[in-house]
């Protein structure tokens, strides 16, 4: 059930990476934008949880198919945390 999973996960990514390549080259849609996002997150979310004496395979695919919403993620808790190691806007 797990490569089932896996599979599907890194199916969703694709296209959610595919509709991010799109933002920039259709233009924008907040639709698409939405999409790509609750692309993102479902991959965050069915992704194979990790076992003991788990594949070194998992860990890989899941460091790529997860680093998008892992990024997102700490983007936004930097913004809206604030703080010295958050990211800085000012101009």
């Amino acid at each position: 059930m797990d490569d089932v999973l896996a599979v599907l996960a890194i199916f969703i990514s694709c296209i959610s990476g595919y509709l991010i390549f799109d933002l920039f080259y259709t233009g924008f849609s907040w639709a698409v934008l939405l999409s790509a996002v609750c692309g993102f997150l479902i991959v965050h979310l069915i992704w194979p949880k990790k076992r003991d004496g788990g594949s070194a395979w998992y860990d890989a695919l899941e460091f790529i198919f997860d680093f998008p919403y892992r990024f997102t993620a700490a983007c936004i808790r930097g913004v809206v945390k604030g703080g010295s190691d958050a990211v800085d806007l000012d101009f």
